[in-house]
């Protein structure tokens, strides 16, 4: 059973949005699953990668979205993206150094964040473009 549940207090209204977080939480709890046994390195590595790469193209559907619904929120936005994808960026290079890495840490960390965002940020962006 996946550790993250999908709940209404996540959804942010818009369909786009709310179906790519859904598959952010997915791979989030992929990264979760790792950490209960053995850690297989290229597989994990292959989560990053999914995990990363789906995030970017999240965050500039996000952007994008909010751009052209001339949000006031949009330098907040895009400033919160591009710290967390540093943040992933290094933890994912501590993992190619095969530095130990503590999975429960960093997905504590990217799930607390992303729960946070959506429902701080995002929320209040989308329903602001809602008005």
């Amino acid at each position: 059973m996946a550790v993250i549940q999908w709940q209404p207090k996540y959804e942010t209204g818009i369909r786009k949005i709310d179906r790519q977080h859904r598959k952010i939480v997915r791979i989030l709890n992929k990264l979760f699953d790792m950490q209960e046994g053995e850690q297989d390195l290229p597989q994990l590595q292959r989560i990053f990668d999914d995990l990363r790469s789906y995030i970017s193209e999240h965050f500039a559907a996000e952007e994008d979205y909010l751009r052209q619904h001339k949000c006031e929120g949009i330098d907040l936005q895009k400033g919160e993206h591009e710290s967390f994808i540093d943040t992933v960026c290094g933890f994912q290079k501590e993992l190619l150094k095969q530095s130990p890495v503590t999975l429960i840490n960093l997905f504590n960390y990217i799930w607390d964040w992303f729960a946070h965002h959506i429902l701080e940020v995002d929320k209040k962006c989308f329903t602001e473009t809602a008005v």
